[in-house]
């Protein structure tokens, strides 16, 4: 600061003495301030600021000659006197930054600098550039687009009345090698579109090519990094990144088709996912083919997939199917979708069916007379063995070394959707509240078991969906609002939005995938009115109106997916039994109106099972699960209501069934199942039955089916379709956590008790004594 001031001083002296002095001695006094200033510079400034103290270097006697001039001319001086003072400022400047630049650097001290960078400036320019492509400045390379398949051997796309179908768009060629190594080699190496400064773009997935609008937002993305990718143009965004080797927006496609993954649209992406390698959204894509192939073959995008995939999915074992006889048909289907170039694929494809798992009487009735299987030897001598199969004991049958295959053939698919009755809680003999499920696997006539509800349920409620099963409610406190649903493709409970009400032996039926909640009472209440409506997509309960009177106990069934009839216990005013009264009512869940009727519809036998049972202490105390039919018409379902019992199913009763309480009741067709409960019997203690009843609608009679793995009552079960691998072998389960802690901390409650018991009757016995 102090060099400055003197150099300011220093200035504002000599400026003076050049007003007042000759024009050379002011050029030599500012040619020496310059010199002194930049004494710290390099030898070459030096020099180049000591110049000037040679020009004015004039003779004395010219000068002499100048001044005795004529008074009406400008003397030199005056002359020179700006250019001087010019000189003197400029050189006391350049003095003064650089004494400025000596004391910011200081004396012997390091340099101190930031690094500048500007986002804002990178993204201007490229907006800039891409705005100067947009209008055709500067361009130097054309694209050109044209239509026609992959397939088509590069043809161009397919003109109609003479019209021009491709277009081209202008680019930078520097912008393009930039953006992605596609242009470098083909733009500046040995290649013609290097010299010619056009690049031909043909050979594309569909026969029209590209959407203009689609190659205008890729070239663009390759310009500023920006894109908007739709559903709608996804296919054509993937396409074009993948050509132009940008990797970036190749993933982008990739994550998000998977986001947008579903049951519409999977057949689809697991075929773009293949096609342009995407390995993680392969994987993701056939997971859920595989977990919902029996939902998939229904749409038509699946038969026009080529015989290579279709071979694949049948060969795979964990594919989830109803059965073989669907797969047949979905053969037969694809065959038939197809050019005659299917059929000659029609045997290998009929191979990988598992033929000794379709019922004898759909091989010989519907098999054997398809044309395309009769017209096939090797297929008629295949449809052969697999009914003479049904009737070989595998254990009597001498095993060789070619028959694995037909003896692999005997097992499921361990995809293949496998009928189950399901039974969920309960109470044990114990008395203790039960989390284990356990199924009756029909197919192989025995018990399985299955995963854990996260919950202790008692007087709960069940219901059926498409896709899931939930089970609500408890007369436990703790899990009186509790909802849980069951998910048979992968085995598992997940929690959904609890109820509004704590509340236990309710009506829940589902009319088009939609829960209604109906009735039901708690601990310390009489019973409800109230009518609840639960939406999985929302996953939220809200409240309906409510009903006309006090439902409990409930038992429902719905029918045409819009009514649903409820046969509950009501209080009336009266001193006979327990003051309820059965009622039987409609509830039409678009009106939202109710309706008293005589009785239930009798439809099939679960119906005519509980007209049966209406009046009986076993139907009050069981727990029915509701069924749909979807396929029965209000009207012609009115039709068949009565309030006769028919004695042709209270004669078919077995006596044991009828002294069952709190039995757990459900269906499978035209088959009803009865399972646990406790026997009626004057003993103080109830004896808890394991015991399952199935009545055969085919064959008109009641069997005594395999015992449960433990006694139970006041269970739920209901008919779920469940894959062949969770109940393959001897699963097991472990409890969820919490109820794990719950047992330890009730096991430790009841050592402590235990142990205080002992005390006292030992301080007991000592008083005594």
């Amino acid at each position: 600061m102090f060099v400055c001031v003197c150099l300011s001083l220093l200035y504002r002296t000599e400026l003076a003495r050049v007003l007042r002095f000759r024009p050379a001695e002011a050029c030599d006094m500012a040619a020496a301030a310059a010199a002194a200033s930049s004494s710290s510079s390099s030898s070459s400034s030096s020099t180049a600021a000591a110049a000037p103290t040679s020009s004015p270097s004039t003779s004395p006697n010219t000068n002499a000659g100048r001044s005795a001039g004529s008074s009406s001319v400008t003397s030199p001086e005056e002359v020179q006197r700006p250019a001087v003072v010019a000189a003197a400022a400029a050189a006391a400047a350049a003095a003064a930054a650089a004494a400025a630049a000596a004391a910011l650097a200081g004396d012997g001290e390091p340099e101190e600098a930031e690094q500048f960078s500007s986002a804002q400036h990178c993204s201007e320019l490229a907006r800039r550039q891409n705005e100067q492509r947009k209008l055709g400045l500067f361009c130097d390379v054309t694209l050109a687009f044209s239509g026609g398949g992959a397939g088509g051997g590069g043809v161009g796309r397919v003109e109609s009345a003479g019209a021009d179908t491709g277009f081209e768009l202008g680019a930078h060629r520097s912008v393009l090698a930039a953006a992605t190594d596609y242009f470098t080699p083909l733009l500046g190496g040995q290649y013609a579109e290097s010299v010619s400064r056009r690049v031909e773009m043909k050979e594309w997935s569909s026969e029209a090519g590209p959407e203009r609008e689609t190659v205008e937002s890729v070239v663009q993305f390759m310009y500023t990094g920006e894109i908007r990718v739709s559903t709608s143009n996804v296919h054509e965004v993937l396409e074009l990144a993948d050509r132009f080797l940008l990797v970036q927006l190749k993933e982008f496609c990739g994550d998000f088709l998977k986001r947008k993954l579903s049951l519409a649209n999977c057949v689809a992406v697991h075929s773009l996912a293949h096609m342009y390698t995407l390995d993680q959204l392969a994987l993701r894509a056939a997971e859920m083919i595989r977990r919902n192939f029996h939902r998939v073959i229904q749409d038509d995008e699946f038969y026009t997939l080529p015989f290579h995939l279709v071979r694949d999915w049948l060969s795979d074992a964990e594919i989830t199917v109803d059965s073989e006889e669907v797969l047949f048909d979905a053969v037969i289907k694809w065959v038939h979708r197809g050019t005659e170039d299917r059929e000659r694929h029609f045997e290998e494809l009929f191979r990988l069916l598992r033929l000794p798992q379709i019922k004898p009487t759909y091989l010989t009735r519907v098999v054997k007379n398809e044309p395309l299987v009769a017209r096939n030897e090797a297929c008629l001598k295949l449809v052969s063995e697999a009914v003479e199969s049904h009737a070989i004991r595998f254990e009597n049958h001498k095993k060789s070394p070619s028959d694995s295959e037909f003896w692999a053939a005997f097992q499921p698919r361990f995809g293949q959707n496998m009928d189950v009755i399901m039974v969920v809680g309960g109470v044990s003999e114990g008395g203790d509240y039960l989390s284990e499920c356990v199924g009756y696997f029909v197919y192989e006539d025995r018990w399985v078991n299955l995963p854990h509800i996260h919950n202790h349920l008692d007087g709960h409620a069940i219901a059926v969906t498409d896709s899931y099963v939930y089970v609500a409610g408890s007369m436990e406190p703790g899990f009186a609002k509790t909802v849980e649903r069951y998910n048979p493709n992968r085995n598992t409970w997940e929690q959904v939005s609890n109820l509004t009400t704590r509340k236990h032996s309710f009506g829940l039926t589902c009319v088009k995938n939609i829960l209604y909640s109906i009735g039901g009472h708690g601990n310390f209440s009489p019973g409800f009115k109230d009518v609840s409506v639960y939406e999985p997509e929302q996953d939220k309960w809200h409240n309906l109106e409510s009903a006309p009177k006090i439902l409990r106990d409930v038992k429902a069934i719905s029918v045409e997916d819009r009514y649903v009839y409820v046969t509950a216990r009501t209080p009336v005013d009266t001193d006979n039994d327990d003051g309820l009264k059965t009622v039987t009512t409609r509830y039409d869940t678009e009106s939202r109106q109710w309706q008293e009727v005589d009785s239930l519809p009798l439809i099939d036998n679960y119906c005519l099972f509980q007209m049966a049972v209406a009046s009986t202490n076993f139907y009050h105390t069981a727990s029915c699960c509701p069924r749909s039919y979807t396929n029965v018409r209000d009207e012609a379902a009115r039709l068949k209501i009565s309030a006769r019992i028919s004695d042709e199913i209270l004669e078919s009763l077995p006596p044991e069934v009828t002294s069952v309480e709190g039995a757990a009741v459900c269906f499978l067709g035209d088959d009803v199942f009865v399972i646990g409960g406790w026997k009626n019997s004057d003993d103080v203690d109830k004896q808890y039955r394991k015991e399952a009843y199935r009545y055969c609608a085919e064959r008109k009679r009641w069997m005594l089916l395999p015992p449960m793995p433990q006694p139970r009552c006041r269970a739920t079960a209901c008919h779920v379709r469940i894959p062949y691998r969770f109940l393959y072998g001897c699963q097991r389960y472990p409890m969820p956590q919490n109820l794990a802690r719950q047992r330890d901390r009730m096991q430790q409650m009841q050592q402590l008790h235990r142990r205080t018991l002992t005390l006292r009757r030992q301080l007991q016995s000592q008083i005594e004594c």
